[in-house]
């Protein structure tokens, strides 16, 4: 589909509304309701319709042969029924049938447009609006809306259709008069239609559409939270909460968001609900960072997005959508409708920069002064990029280059901006999203306490692998990693308030930390080394058959060196010599890691040297994990020296976080309990 439909025409509905509203004018509405639209439409009207069009025989002899001689039967109790033949309705399942379905609606389209005036929005004429068999009759009185509604009837008894009116309504609308929402009673078929009042909405597409409705989806916010307590409540994992979550829950509202009018205030409060229930399957305090909740799978978070962040991203995405429309009507519309908004707000004829810096928020000159507009999706285009502009940057602006108008989407982490384009409008949402969690993982990282584990975690996503499905991740695992990794572990370090003793209650060291009691504190030196020794065995078994000899801890013959390697790999073909030590650092800050493999790298700089005197190649490496499971990407490189493969370098990523999380979890235990 050139573009999506469903948000084309509700905008175009809305924006005829609101027209009328403003100037004063005139308009009224029906909407219709086909009674089992694809179920009743008859076969012979199809076939009529497509030979009329100039169907070739050939095409219309096929589909002849799937629909003609067609028949069920129904099997019961005394057995099956005699043969029903079915001489309506349009297959089910078939990818044919909505292009028959909308060739045949096509009479009665032709037939509802033939002489009627339609509503004169913004220059151009509108009179029908279908999608599917969701048909609106646009008129800009109630003689030529009836008019319209009589030939539809006309139409639809030739074809075989029937309307079912206790699902019409229609809405008539007088700008000029005080009560504006006329009490006007249209028919069709000979059946009344309901007549819409003022606040009184009828669902368009999925959206609430009237004069003066609240739009807030206040209904399928409920809904979607009762589900989200149904799913806590239920026997998923954790992390399949968080699945079920963002797969089937949050995408329910983002429709709605993007084509209505949505007030924050339930927003929020849903949002609210739904990051306590996150943080619950996580295992998190409450007054663990928020951040957490709203970042990505790949940096170590739920990837669960703020309700609010969603909405202003749905309406720009939205506004841009509509200006840079494939569909020359909307588009039309849509840049006369911003050009009046923009006028309205400045007293002038508005330029094309004009015009962007009207969408980008601008509170200077002219454009701080009210001059009482209506709300519409422009102003809501323009509150949101405001509020988004304060946190990202983001803005709209115009190009004289290339003569379009587009988004500004600065990068958190760089200086170069993306600017979304016409030509890249599909990439808009996406973007904005990308900007918003990079914003939300740098506060993080900034943080001094919760913030610091994160700033090496982020990094490469095998550290984060078991986000999304769990993998090789036990439950107890789960629960002990989201805490530590935020440094919201119970120590006696950790407390904030209060004068408690704050030593280590096994070693006695002053200040009882996390990092202390995973890398520093004694009496876990025998974890430690299971724990190196996990990671060890990991890498050996993953070395390439052509290296032909791996010596593990031991003294390399032929050098009086008492440096013992983790691992020394000898390849006597190629006379390629590759010491590989093994570390488990804790995860603060990027500093630490660098530190660790300098050292190490130092470390055995002498026995390198000593080695390159009697070997033509010698390669030292330092394999170097977070005590929280962070990858260093600069491990890549040792990967590729030892000759592993790809897809193999892939597992074992994973597995070497899994091995380290679950041993510092161990060990973690055995401090609190005292048991190992």
């Amino acid at each position: 589909m050139s573009c999506e439909g469903c948000y084309e025409h509700n905008f175009v509905l809305q924006t005829t509304i609101e027209t009328a509203r403003k100037a004063r004018r005139q308009c009224t509405v029906a909407w219709l309701d086909l009674a089992n639209a694809f179920g009743s439409m008859p076969h012979h009207h199809i076939f009529a319709t497509l030979q009329e069009f100039g169907m070739p025989e050939n095409f219309l002899r096929v589909i002849r042969e799937v629909y003609e001689g067609c028949s069920t039967t129904i099997r019961s109790a005394e057995g099956e029924t005699a043969e029903i033949p079915i001489q309506s309705r349009v297959k089910q399942g078939c990818p044919l049938s909505p292009i028959i379905f909308n060739l045949a609606m096509e009479l009665l389209l032709r037939a509802i447009s033939n002489g009627a005036d339609g509503f004169n929005l913004h220059s151009e004429r509108v009179s029908i609006l279908t999608y599917a068999d969701d048909l609106v009759l646009t008129a800009d009185d109630p003689e030529n809306l009836q008019r319209m509604l009589d030939a539809t009837s006309r139409a639809a008894d030739w074809m075989g259709l029937r309307f079912n009116a206790k699902k019409c309504a229609s809405l008539h609308i007088d700008g000029s008069k005080r009560d504006s929402v006329q009490a006007t009673e249209f028919q069709i078929q000979g059946e009344p239609v309901i007549p819409l009042v003022e606040g009184q909405a009828y669902r368009h597409l999925g959206t609430p559409t009237g004069f003066r409705v609240r739009q807030t989806p206040e209904d399928t916010i409920q809904e979607i939270l009762q589900n989200a307590a149904k799913t806590d409540t239920s026997l998923l994992a954790p992390w399949q909460k968080i699945n079920a979550l963002n797969t089937f829950l949050i995408p329910r509202i983002s429709f709605v968001l993007r084509g209505s009018a949505v007030a924050k205030v339930p927003l929020n409060k849903a949002d609210k609900i739904i990051r306590q229930l996150v943080k619950k399957w996580l295992f998190l305090p409450q007054r663990a960072s928020n951040e957490l909740v709203y970042i990505t799978h790949r940096h170590g978070g739920a990837n669960v997005p703020c309700m609010g962040d969603l909405c202003d991203i749905a309406v720009i995405t939205h506004a841009f959508r509509l200006l840079t429309c494939p569909d020359a009507m909307v588009r039309s519309i849509a840049a006369k409708a911003l050009h009046d908004a923009t006028q309205k707000r400045i007293g002038r004829a508005p330029s094309n920069q004009d015009t962007a810096s009207f969408l980008s928020g601008s509170l200077d000159g002219e454009f701080c002064r009210d001059r009482g507009d209506i709300a519409s999706l422009w102003s809501r285009a323009r509150n949101a990029t405001r509020r988004l502009r304060k946190h990202i940057g983001c803005h709209w602006e115009w190009c004289e280059e290339r003569q379009d108008l587009g988004v500004l989407v600065p990068q958190i982490r760089s200086e170069d901006n993306t600017v979304v384009t016409p030509s890249a409008r599909g990439l808009l949402e996406s973007t904005l999203k990308a900007a918003i969690r990079s914003l939300y993982m740098e506060t993080l990282k900034r943080k001094p306490d919760q913030g610091k584990a994160f700033e090496l975690t982020s990094k490469w996503d095998a550290s984060n692998h078991f986000l999304a499905g769990g993998g090789f991740t036990r439950f107890a695992n789960w629960r002990f990693i989201h805490r530590a990794r935020l440094n919201c572990v119970p120590l006696n370090g950790a407390i904030r308030h209060g004068n408690r003793d704050k030593r280590c209650r096994k070693c006695g060291y002053s200040n009882e930390t996390l990092p202390h009691v995973l890398c520093s504190c004694r009496p876990h030196s025998r974890a430690w080394q299971l724990r190196h020794n996990a990671i060890q065995n990991r890498l050996v078994k993953a070395i390439a058959p052509r290296l032909r000899e791996v010596a593990v801890n031991c003294a390399i013959p032929g050098t009086d060196s008492q440096l013992r390697p983790n691992m020394v790999i000898t390849d006597l073909a190629q006379k390629k010599i590759i010491p590989v030590d093994i570390t488990v650092s804790f995860e603060n800050r990027t500093p630490a890691f660098r530190e660790a493999r300098a050292c190490k790298l130092e470390k055995y700089a002498p026995l390198a040297d000593t080695l390159r005197a009697k070997c033509s190649e010698v390669q030292m490496g330092a394999l170097i994990v977070g005590a929280l499971g962070a990858w260093d990407p600069c491990n890549e490189r040792v990967l590729r020296t030892c000759g592993i493969g790809r897809r193999y370098t892939r597992l074992m990523r994973h597995l070497m976080v899994s091995d380290t999380i679950r041993w510092s979890r161990d060990m973690y235990i055995e401090h609190i309990t005292g048991h190992r």
